[in-house]
Order: structure tokens, then sequence, then C-alpha cells
């Protein structure tokens, strides 16, 4: 229970810091990541298919706001920063749905925080970069 609580006040917190399509994306991408670490820690199936099914909501989500932002021509000058963000974007998903949420179903959270930290980890933070070099 704390640990939603706290990933709430994060996603809170994240959107009320960031303003704009941008800053959107980013909340979206923390908020993201947070439910899927919390899926990590929780040995109830139904605790852990609730924080998949919010992690999902923010993964759809961040795809929303990609598209948006891929299209929106204010943002011209800043689409091949957003391409690269795309295709890191479609990397970390195909991992996350294809070998992190299944590990975690399995019952392997080892293997599956291991490649949360080996693989994931370097995909997010350079997310994350990139966001960051973008205006705001």
């Amino acid at each position: 229970m704390k640990s939603i609580l706290a990933v709430v006040v994060l996603t809170l917190f994240s959107f009320a810091a960031h303003a704009g399509p941008v800053g959107d994306m980013k909340a979206s991408l923390a908020s993201m990541r947070q439910y899927t670490m919390a899926m990590m820690g929780e040995g109830d199936k139904g605790a852990m298919e609730m924080q998949h099914e919010n992690s999902m909501k923010y993964s759809d989500q961040l795809d929303k706001q990609l598209v948006a932002a891929l299209k929106n021509k204010d943002l011209a000058k800043i689409q091949p920063t957003l391409k690269q963000f795309k295709d890191l974007w479609e990397e970390l998903k195909k991992t996350r749905d294809s070998e992190v949420i299944p590990l975690l179903y399995a019952g392997d959270r080892m293997k599956a925080r291991m490649t949360a930290m080996t693989t994931q980890q370097p995909r997010f933070k350079k997310l994350n970069e990139l966001l960051d070099s973008l205006p705001q």
C-alpha cells in the first residue's frame, strides 16, 4: 500500500513539475517505470496485476503523447530527437513485454530484476537524457 501511495504522489508531483508535451512524456515515462518496478516487489498476483495494469496505462499514455508530439508542427526542430526517443522506447517496451513481465508472472523475480537493471536501466536513462535535452 505504501508503494502505491508513493507512486501516486510521485506521479502527481511529476505532472505538476513538468508542463508541455515533453514534460508530459517525461512524467508518463517515470510513472510507467515506477509501476513496472513495483511489480518486482509484489508477491501477491492480484497486486502484481494491478501494478501491471497501471504500468500499461502510462505506457499507452506515453505512446499517445509521442504520436502527438511527432505530428506537432510546433515541435519540428526537435523531431530528430523525438524519433530517436521513439526507437529506444520501442526497444524498451519490447523487452519489458517479452522478457521482464513474463518473468515476473512466472515467479522469476531475480532474472526479471537482472534484465531490468542490465538492459532496461541504461535505456531508461537514455530516454530521460533525450527528454531532458529538449526544451520543456
